[in-house]
């Protein structure tokens, strides 16, 4: 039998599998650049047919149809549908903390990265894009309850997110955008977090019901100092005396039953 350097081409429906002598006529192989675009492709289709019939629903099979490649295709790309998923968690975190990384790590005055970054949530709550990524977060954190491996993936996705708001805190302070100068830049971009968590949740709930436009201007207005209220002391809550911030050192009675809505 004649002696000859075999290859095969990924096969998909696009390219169909097939092997060629070396230096013959036949299909090449796809170059490092085609690999990681057609692996997008593949991840982008994953994330369509997980919205349409969610994580449970969908099969291998629908992935392989909806991205047009064959099973042999996929399964050279990913070993599974949980590595898709994990593949479909990553994409999402890289390009909502592209942006802000940018924007935080550019050197500019002090208080116009905050401008900016205000600006690109601004943007972002607007954008028609967004309820179909808030209704894969919510299938994310449905399945990641139920799934060691996925909930580490995704805290660290969110924890990503809430150390690049810090960040922007830490700028603030620095900049001398904040009333007091030992402000706790943790614990204010885990609120931070949170509200912007609640806003896209509540978009998507809600719907109508959810006044998206007036929350947005409360928040800004509660952060820059504009909306106050007088507060009685609350037990376990910061109080203030001599005009000093006096801290707890741990949650207080009070605090957890004003948690609790007693």
């Amino acid at each position: 039998m004649e002696a000859y350097n075999q290859n095969c081409a990924i096969p998909s429906a696009r390219y169909p599998k097939r092997c060629y002598k070396s230096g013959g006529e036949g299909l090449p192989r796809l170059k490092p650049e085609e690999l990681e675009s057609r692996r997008r492709e593949i991840v982008e289709a994953a994330r369509s047919c997980f919205l349409r019939n969610g994580f449970h629903r969908t099969t291998t099979d629908d992935i392989c149809r909806q991205a047009s490649i064959t099973p042999g295709g996929l399964y050279h790309y990913f070993r599974g549908k949980e590595e898709i998923i994990t593949a479909v968690i990553q994409e999402t975190t890289d390009s909502a903390i592209g942006p802000m990384r940018e924007v935080i790590e550019s050197p500019t005055q002090p208080g116009t990265a905050f401008q900016q970054l205000s600006q690109f949530f601004m943007e972002m709550w607007q954008n028609p894009e967004l309820d179909s990524a808030v209704r894969l977060d919510i299938e994310i954190w449905a399945e990641a309850l139920k799934n060691d491996k996925l909930n580490d993936i995704n805290k660290q996705s969110w924890a990503m997110q809430r150390q690049l708001i810090e960040d922007m805190c830490k700028r603030n302070a620095s900049d001398g955008l904040y009333s007091m100068p030992d402000v706790d830049t943790r614990g204010l971009s885990s609120l931070l977090l949170a509200i912007l968590v609640g806003f896209r949740i509540g978009k998507v709930l809600w719907k109508e019901d959810f006044d998206l436009n007036a929350a947005i201007v409360t928040l800004f207005l509660v952060h820059t100092g504009r909306l106050t209220i007088t507060m009685p002391e609350i037990p376990g809550l910061p109080g203030d005396e001599g005009g000093q911030i006096v801290r707890p050192a741990r949650l207080g009675v009070g605090a957890k039953a004003l948690a609790r809505g007693v």
